[in-house]
């Protein structure tokens, strides 16, 4: 039986690339894919040498509430006060370090003579410490 419609390759018969495009595409590429990551592992190895993990993991659960703390070294904490940063109420300095949208932990980097009542999220071993040998006290908020 006859073909009614003509086959559309043959107009490319007399092309050297026949549907392969320009005639240096797929020069001893194999197919190698072209879109995503396709060859990453065999002709685009040094692209992924040098990406080296910023594409190939993904990243797990991540606690927001635990990126979101801020550090705070009982040095910096002394450097406010002697600066006049916290007034003093009662013979001690009252320092309120929480705020709506931002956690709070006090380490306890450096020195720490004022005897000061010190409210924030989270507080070191070693700030405590130091912050209740100067006279103070130490208020944990949730």
């Amino acid at each position: 039986m006859a073909r009614r419609i003509k086959s559309k390759k043959t107009k490319h018969y007399g092309n050297r690339t026949f549907g392969k495009g320009n005639k240096k595409n797929r020069r001893g590429k194999g197919s190698k894919g072209g879109t995503g990551r396709g060859g990453y592992h065999k002709q685009k190895w040094m692209q992924t040498l040098k990406r080296e993990g910023t594409t190939q993991t993904q990243p797990g659960f991540i606690n927001q509430a635990r990126r979101n703390v801020e550090e705070m070294p009982l040095s910096r904490l002394g450097e406010q006060i002697a600066k006049g940063k916290f007034q003093q109420q009662e013979g001690a300095y009252s320092i309120d370090l929480t705020e709506k949208h931002k956690r709070v932990k006090v380490l306890g980097n450096g020195e720490f003579s004022f005897k000061a009542n010190v409210k924030a999220n989270a507080f070191s071993a070693s700030a405590k410490e130091k912050i209740e040998k100067a006279g103070g006290s130490v208020l944990v908020a949730q």
